[in-house]
């Protein structure tokens, strides 16, 4: 065991565990196998620049984490902790050292070192071996997570009235996590029907429903900082807010992948400005929340996809639920049936011949039941519209009793 002096001038030095430079050995692995893989590929000159940029990120990735782990090492010597590895070594003296923070997710566990004066800070493993040794190291330094929690109570306790600041604190508290969970209960029923249910009336309602929760998620995050956040730490006593503004896209998104989505744009670039704008103004609102949080990255990292996944669901149900004019028919037929099979199921397409404004034969995504009763020959009808952002969309109509417009 490492004195609780921390003054003592012993020195000892860690190495990550067997089991952990294992599997991330193993890990590297992959990307060395799929730079090989590649780089094979590039002998071919057709798509040779593709092959040997993959191959050669592929090749570098898994260098590096081989190197990393491999070299990795804690040092504790006196009141001095030092971590090294092949690209760099942090050190701090305990007096230098403002808290800790704990981080876990599914990649492993960290105990991540704060340094005085905005001085920067870096990450311990929980995989370095001898943990009980160098955990005693860090008794007795600040818990910047509890801290945290202890002054946002501490706000609200001043906002309550005086002699009920505890009980009062604890009603806030406890009101605003039941409107996170029901507001999450709600997105969640909500996307039910955007991804399964193609009945219209009951689709389009819940699309708006969907598309509502960020919004509102917004407002709360921004007028109730105290009482809200977006991916809270454990000891955080507001409520979370995340599934709230993730789970939307994912679910709109997932409407396209099973074709639940009746809607098909013309050339989806037509709205890309919307999209980008909508996305800027989304992290826009969120980043000041996103910022203050201590695991800053990676929630701006999955802001980022699901906030495109939002920014394109949002974009093109404005554009067709908001437009209101009456559809120009177009007819055209069926020159081939495909399915597509991956992780995430099956996809239909119906391949079309040129029609109205496509003027290409192009594969349409449909529901499985379309799929199934129609036949390579079988005539088609689609109904175009401008758009209400101006980018056109059409849905399948009947052919029956349709005034249709030529075709190419």
């Amino acid at each position: 065991m490492v004195p609780t002096d921390q003054t003592s001038t012993t020195s000892h030095e860690y190495q990550l565990t067997t089991g952990r430079r294992i599997t991330q050995s193993l890990f590297a692995g992959v990307f060395l196998v799929g730079a090989g893989f590649f780089l094979k590929l590039a002998v071919d000159p057709i798509g040779r620049d593709f092959a040997l940029a993959v191959g050669g990120i592929s090749l570098i990735l898994g260098l590096m984490i081989i190197a990393q782990v491999w070299t990795a090492r804690l040092i504790i010597d006196g009141d001095r902790i030092e971590v090294r590895s092949a690209f760099r070594t942090h050190s701090a003296t305990r007096a230098e050292i403002e808290g800790l923070r704990k981080i876990e997710n599914q990649y492993g566990r960290w105990t991540r070192v704060y340094l005085k004066q905005d001085l920067g800070s870096f990450s311990v493993s929980d995989f370095f071996a001898g943990s009980d040794d160098w955990k005693e190291w860090f008794k007795g330094l600040p818990d910047l997570d509890g801290r945290d929690a202890e002054e946002i109570t501490k706000e609200l306790s001043l906002q309550e009235p005086q002699g009920q600041q505890e009980a009062g604190t604890s009603k806030t508290l406890g009101l605003a996590k039941a409107w996170a969970i029901g507001l999450s209960v709600l997105a969640g029923a909500a996307s039910v029907p955007v991804m399964f249910v193609s009945y219209a009336p009951l689709y389009k309602a819940s699309l708006i429903v969907l598309l509502a929760c960020p919004v509102v998620g917004i407002l709360l995050l921004r007028r109730f900082p105290l009482l809200f956040a977006l991916f809270k730490r454990k000891p955080d006593p507001r409520a979370d807010l995340g599934f709230l503004l993730l789970w939307p896209g994912l679910g709109v998104i997932f409407s396209y992948q099973t074709s639940n989505d009746p809607t098909h744009l013309v050339d989806f670039f037509q709205l890309i400005y919307w999209v980008l704008a909508v996305f800027v103004l989304l992290l826009a609102a969120v980043f000041p929340s996103v910022w203050k949080n201590p695991s800053r990255w990676a929630v701006l990292f999955f802001l980022l996809i699901t906030g495109g996944m939002y920014s394109i669901g949002f974009v093109n149900s404005v554009n067709a639920l908001l437009d209101n004019s009456v559809p120009r028919a177009y007819a055209t037929w069926v020159l081939k049936k495909s399915e597509s099979h991956s992780s995430k199921g099956t996809r239909y397409f119906l391949r079309v011949a040129p029609w109205g404004p496509i003027g290409y034969a192009d594969d349409v995504d449909v529901p499985m039941r379309t799929y199934n009763k129609t036949q390579v020959g079988d005539p088609v009808c689609y109904g175009l519209h401008p758009g209400f952002l101006h980018g056109p969309w059409y849905t399948s109509i009947s052919c029956a009793g349709q005034p249709i417009s030529s075709t190419p």
